[in-house]
């Protein structure tokens, strides 16, 4: 139970008074950060210098540990760029993949949790200030010990007493206290290394950056959270959303398998504490693994391939409904953040991090996807400009922009795609190719679209990773109406 506090404590305004948890120094988290590649190329090259394979094994081990170990340590900004990186782990070469990926994998499922009386006391005075003194009739459990623990906050198990007197199993998300301040440290950081990259490579990356960064300060808003979390569950019922119903007038009907996407239900949120519906799953990160027995039922019956290809297309719809029916996409697409239920059921959580797409997937993306599986150079050049990607005056050849961006939308070229971690290299691969530099140096990513970017490259690390077979162009066809319009024109044509 939650302890009962005297009456001036409970009505404590939800300032944040509590100490840090987690260390917010500027100069010393930079210097943390600053290090670590220095140190892992530092590390690679003493393995490369060795003849013994199990010296270098041994190196890359103790690299992927330090750093899970540093990244876990400052978590703010620093481990959602960890948790981020978990996605992309399946376009490293195989050999070198391995410790990465355990290390990145446990820093999206723990990380050091906050004292249980700073928890106790930040869920009071939020509690309080918002549900009234007798917040305690809500909130009628909850216990010390953390479920789970991430970057910005850490989650505890409790019960709530709903609207109906009912008491429900929760999940109370809790803010580190000190994190707004380390996630700016961290984003600082990581715009200065944005803007050195950009006077390295002459990609337009530093507008990207700095649209992402302010993107993640909103993370820190969980009564936003909590009305977005809502929004979205409404793209999982039963009830046909207006542009599932559309698709299907035009002939397009979605793939199966929408409802069986679950968001918990909100049930109260403050700006430090979000209370929402439990749910009683395994982490998607047991399947990556091969972890069969830890699987739930409708899961654990299912072939490795046939659980890799039920969980790529619960993902699809996780990641495309919202962005098509509610105007939302999430954008923080690390395995942690799903959850596989019984019955072979997905559910999906934390939504602090989400792309806005009021009224639907942009059109010009879907278009454009369709004029360059359609082979339309012009096409897809105005296309390009239209959507801001390349600039008005900007002279480049149609044929190597159609040559670069092939291999990104092939997955919609047939009926089905089978994703791989060859696949995902390959891809990684073309746009280092120095070819295609004068064709990337001319393209500048909308800073408007940094998360639905994000989302998308995410989605795919995560096919990758699984290795299923996903009606891409299906998926496409349902929510893009871009896609399904254009697609329409050059079949007439």
């Amino acid at each position: 139970m939650i302890d009962r506090q005297p009456r001036q404590h409970q009505t404590e305004a939800p300032q944040n008074r509590e100490r840090p948890v987690l260390p917010t120094g500027t100069l010393w988290r930079t210097s943390r950060l600053a290090a670590l590649p220095l140190r892992h190329v530092a590390r690679t090259a003493a393995a490369a210098s060795r003849l013994s394979r199990a010296t270098g094994d041994q190196i890359a081990a103790r690299t992927a540990e330090q750093l899970f170990t540093t990244l876990g340590e400052l978590k703010g900004g620093a481990a959602k760029l960890g948790q981020a990186m978990s996605v992309f782990e399946a376009a490293m070469p195989e050999e070198t993949a391995a410790p990465y990926r355990s290390a990145l994998r446990r820093l999206t499922d723990a990380a050091p949790a906050m004292p249980a009386d700073v928890a106790r006391r930040i869920v009071a005075a939020d509690l309080a200030a918002t549900c009234g003194p007798d917040w305690q009739e809500r909130l009628v459990a909850f216990e010390d010990t953390p479920a789970a623990a991430a970057s910005i906050g850490q989650v505890h198990r409790g019960r709530w007493r709903d609207d109906d007197g009912q008491l429900v199993e929760v999940a109370v998300k809790v803010q580190y206290p000190g994190v707004g301040a380390a996630l700016r440290s961290d984003l600082r950081q990581g715009r200065r290394l944005a803007r050195g990259m950009a006077r390295l490579s002459g990609l337009k990356v530093s507008d990207l950056a700095d649209e992402l960064a302010s993107r993640v300060v909103e993370e820190l808003d969980y009564v936003r959270e909590g009305r977005v979390q809502a929004e979205v569950a409404a793209a999982f019922t039963a009830r046909v959303p207006l542009p599932v119903a559309a698709a299907r007038a035009a002939g397009t009907p979605e793939p199966p398998g929408r409802t069986d996407v679950l968001v918990p239900t909100v049930y109260s949120a403050t700006p430090r504490v979000l209370i929402t519906g439990w749910l009683d799953g395994v982490s998607l990160s047991a399947l990556l693994d091969g972890r069969t027995d830890l699987l739930p039922a409708g899961w654990r019956e299912l072939s490795p391939g046939d659980a890799a290809d039920r969980a790529g297309r619960l993902l699809s719809h996780a990641i495309y409904a919202p962005a098509a029916c509610t105007g939302w996409m999430h954008a923080d697409l690390h395995p942690g953040n799903f959850l596989l239920l019984p019955g072979g059921r997905l559910g999906m959580l934390d939504f602090g991090a989400v792309a806005a797409t009021p009224g639907g997937i942009p059109a010009p993306f879907g278009q454009l996807a369709a004029a360059v599986l359609a082979g339309d150079g012009p096409g897809a050049i105005s296309l390009a400009r239209q959507i801001g990607l390349l600039a008005a005056g900007a002279q480049v050849d149609p044929e190597l922009i159609m040559e670069l961006l092939e291999p990104v939308v092939a997955t919609a070229a047939a009926d089905s795609f089978t994703y791989s971690r060859p696949w995902l290299r390959g891809l990684m691969t073309q746009f280092t190719e120095p070819r295609f530099a004068p064709a990337l140096r001319s393209l500048t990513p909308p800073p408007e679209y940094a998360l639905v970017w994000r989302s998308t490259l995410a989605a795919a690390g995560l096919f990758a990773q699984l290795g299923a077979t996903v009606p891409t162009r299906a998926f496409h066809l349902a929510y893009s109406p871009g896609f399904r319009d254009g697609r329409s024109l050059r079949l007439e044509r």
